[in-house]
């Protein structure tokens, strides 16, 4: 995957994203999502990701409600980038 090509959106907390994040990610925590609408790609495929895949869902859910539709969420989340060492 060529990141340019896409905007990744860790919604960890600040904290959680601090301890390690897939690079080229804007870390959007969930808690802000909705007051943060504005800075979602309308142009590129967009990716949300946290640590296991569980507030994931609920982010693809909220942005999708919100009419974003070129959104995808990668369920595995920083425990599976990291354990699989994906770059």
């Amino acid at each position: 995957m060529d990141k340019n090509d896409v905007q990744i959106i860790d919604i960890r907390t600040e904290n959680e994203y601090g301890n390690g994040q897939i690079s080229g990610a804007e870390n959007i925590s969930l808690t802000t999502l909705k007051n943060n609408l504005h800075k979602i790609s309308k142009d590129r495929p967009v990716i949300v990701h946290c640590q296991s895949g569980v507030l994931a869902a609920m982010a693809y859910s909220l942005l999708k409600k919100s009419g974003i539709q070129n959104i995808k969420m990668f369920s595995g989340g920083i425990n599976e980038w990291t354990e699989k060492k994906i770059e």
